[in-house]
């Protein structure tokens, strides 16, 4: 009998009613498949069963809401390892208890491939966007990692140690006191557009940013017989190292190098460095099992020779020639003489410089009232005047970072501006240029026209406001209606009228006790106010004053009355005026003289 797949073909095309079957039974026993096995065969070759498709072919009992969260539990279920920990049959054990209607295993495990969810599919890596440089010296990137080699302490004459991953695999106990004893660190940096590459050793317990700065230092300064140096636009260096080194970050910035530390867990993001890594392992340190070194010193020499042989593509029967640009990394680097690229040959100051600004935190500097700061610049040694009037959100009074660039000898300072946002924007400011007298050199002269500053930001906020309560006037109308008083919003806000239209409650006071003062006490306030009060006048000053005030000599019966009074004082005069006018003295008068 034929063994043939297209044997059995033609038999179930040709089987009579009932006889299919015993046929595909008998194909599966002469062939070894199973039945589903032995039916994906026959559809490779065209063979259909004839049976019409069913009408809910593709669907499922499943809710949506039951797939979603199937979907959820498996996506959760991955550490940052890679390491999986929540399979298919777990999640739908979780299901199942929690209440949700969920099919069989590989009816579930269907289900999610068709909606590009399966394990495999969430497990495969994200997709990656391929970045470029611009040219040599616009990105570097640098990575510290665990030399293959280490040299235990305690011994006189140091003997080379080749460390396994065994013995790296630090969550073994056992291990543990061994890491210990690993005292090599390997720091590779390699430019990004060219792939030139430089790394060094340092005998370290672990790491820190005294090698770290030291390293870059040394790849980054001009050196005899080597013309790989200068100072890159961008450094892009593990996340780790980023956080633990604000001292380094501080030099960075005054080398006007953006920093970008790439996220935890993302390799790709460093992708020439994590490569020139591998390199040097493979192709430099396992050439010590059979040339061992006997210091990190010895290391370093052996390191210096080998990685100007790679960088110069001179590594004998092999070529090193960089992959994208097809030319050796030394060569790939060198056209950064080019007219195109020697901008970004930018020569790394006097080391001293930036040991200084190693050691220096951050600074700040109070704007004063001409929007001006002072720095002392480590370049110039003195200090240096920056006019900050032009910088957006400034204003005086403010607190500002100040930060010097020292690259080419630069006297730049970088200002960075807190905007309303709570960001911090930094600006690029040069030093003033004063004359021999120490002016500023573009102060206006006295007695030409005098031009104020920019207004702040303040200033413009108050303007602003000024204009929005006295709306269509010019700065001068404004000036003169609040000098006035006037009412701002054209007199449509309400001050105080609403308070007259506010509903009170009837509020009744309670009977109170009338205080009843001393009998006596009244009787001699009487007597008090009853007393005249002035000056005392005699006859003379009393008839010369009431003669003034009456315009006119007194008449005979008026003189009599006032010798009739006696004592005249000064508080009486306006009753005995009120009288003389009114004639109401005539009788009484008479009744004196009698």
């Amino acid at each position: 009998m034929s063994l043939t797949i297209e044997h059995w073909a033609e038999q179930l095309d040709n089987a009579g009613h009932g006889e299919k079957g015993r046929i595909l039974k008998q194909a599966c026993e002469t062939l070894g498949l199973s039945k589903d096995a032995l039916y994906r065969r026959l559809k490779q070759l065209g063979w259909t069963s004839g049976k019409c498709k069913r009408s809910d072919a593709g669907k499922t009992t499943m809710s949506e809401a039951t797939i979603d969260t199937a979907i959820a539990l498996l996506n959760l279920g991955m550490r940052d390892n890679g390491k999986r920990i929540m399979d298919v049959t777990l999640a739908r054990s979780i299901l199942v208890a929690n209440g949700f209607d969920c099919v069989s295993h590989s009816q579930l495990c269907r289900i999610l491939a068709k909606r590009n969810a399966s394990v495999n599919d969430l497990d495969r890596a994200t997709p990656h966007m391929n970045l470029r440089s611009l040219g040599p010296n616009h990105v570097h990137q640098t990575d510290p990692s665990y030399c293959l080699l280490y040299y235990p302490p305690g011994r006189k004459g140091k003997i080379q140690r080749y460390a396994n991953d065994a013995e790296f695999y630090a969550n073994k106990p056992e291990n543990l006191e061994k890491i210990k004893h690993i005292k090599v660190w390997r720091y590779v940096l390699v430019d990004h557009a060219t792939g030139y590459l430089r790394f060094k050793y340092y005998e370290a317990a672990g790491e820190n940013q005294g090698n770290l700065f030291d390293f870059l230092m040394w790849c980054w300064r001009k050196q005899d017989n080597l013309p790989f140096h200068g100072v890159p636009e961008i450094l892009l260096w593990d996340k780790g190292s980023a956080n633990t080194s604000a001292a380094i970050k501080n030099v960075l910035k005054a080398l006007d190098v953006k920093n970008i530390p790439h996220e935890a867990g993302n390799p790709r993001a460093k992708g020439a460095v994590e490569k020139a890594n591998d390199m040097v392992e493979k192709q430099f340190e396992t050439r010590l099992l059979i040339e061992p070194v006997d210091s990190v010193d010895a290391l370093n020499e052996a390191a210096m020779a080998w990685q100007d042989a790679f960088n110069a593509n001179k590594i004998p029967g092999m070529s090193t020639l960089h992959s994208r640009t097809k030319q050796s990394r030394l060569d790939a680097w060198k056209t950064i003489y080019s007219a195109e690229h020697r901008h970004r040959l930018r020569e790394l100051p006097d080391e001293h410089i930036c040991r200084t600004l190693l050691t220096k935190d951050g600074e700040t500097r109070k704007v004063r009232g001409d929007l001006t700061i002072t720095f002392v610049h480590p370049v110039a040694g003195k200090s240096l005047t920056y006019d900050l009037a032009e910088l957006e959100h400034i204003k005086n009074g403010m607190h500002v970072e100040a930060n010097p660039l020292v690259v080419n000898d630069s006297l730049a300072l970088l200002v960075g501006v807190t905007n309303p946002d709570d960001e911090v924007i930094y600006h690029q400011v040069e030093p003033l240029e004063l004359d021999e007298f120490g002016f500023r050199a573009d102060a206006p002269v006295i007695g030409d026209d005098i031009n104020s500053h920019k207004d702040t930001a303040t200033q413009t906020a108050v303007k602003a406001a000024d204009q929005l309560a006295y709306p269509d006037m010019n700065a001068e109308q404004i000036k003169k209606a609040k000098k006035q008083k006037s009412a701002p919003f054209k007199g449509e806000l309400v001050g105080h009228s609403n308070f007259k239209d506010i509903e009170h409650e009837t509020h009744i006071s309670p009977k109170a006790d009338v205080i009843k003062p001393d009998s006596a006490v009244v009787a001699q306030l009487n007597k008090q106010a009853d007393k005249p009060s002035g000056k005392k006048l005699d006859g003379l000053d009393a008839r010369i004053l009431l003669a003034n005030r009456l315009g006119r000599n007194l008449q005979p019966f008026e003189l009599d009355y006032l010798a009739g009074l006696g004592d005249v004082y000064e508080s009486q005069l306006d009753d005995i005026v009120r009288d003389l006018h009114t004639g109401k003295l005539k009788a009484p008068v008479l009744k004196l003289a009698r």
